[in-house]
């Protein structure tokens, strides 16, 4: 068994921190930097992803014209993408910061 302070344990872990992070982030922008240990940047990702995907000019808010329901679904897209914005920025901060954090 090595111990847990060699170069192998320690790459390992941080791979794994990583990916936990970046599932989480994935889940919901600032799950990641909360368990990053991040918590006011996991506060300002969460709620740049409520206000961006449940505020009053999120997805859920668009009107669809049911005569026309690609120009609906396009509207909805475009209405999405400050959210997916947040979300990937998300996710790639929550996994730039595990792979630099040492346990």
């Amino acid at each position: 068994m090595m111990p847990s302070g060699t170069a192998v344990g320690g790459a390992s872990t941080t791979r794994r921190r990583a990916i936990v992070a970046v599932v989480l982030s994935g889940l919901f922008p600032g799950l990641g930097q909360l368990y990053n240990r991040e918590k006011l940047k996991a506060l300002l990702f969460f709620g740049a992803g409520v206000v961006t995907g449940f505020g009053p000019f999120g997805p859920a808010d668009v009107d669809m014209d049911l005569n026309d329901p690609v120009a609906g679904l396009r509207k909805v897209l475009l209405a999405s993408l400050p959210f997916l914005a947040i979300a990937v920025w998300s996710v790639v901060d929550a996994y730039r910061t595990a792979r630099r954090t040492k346990v």
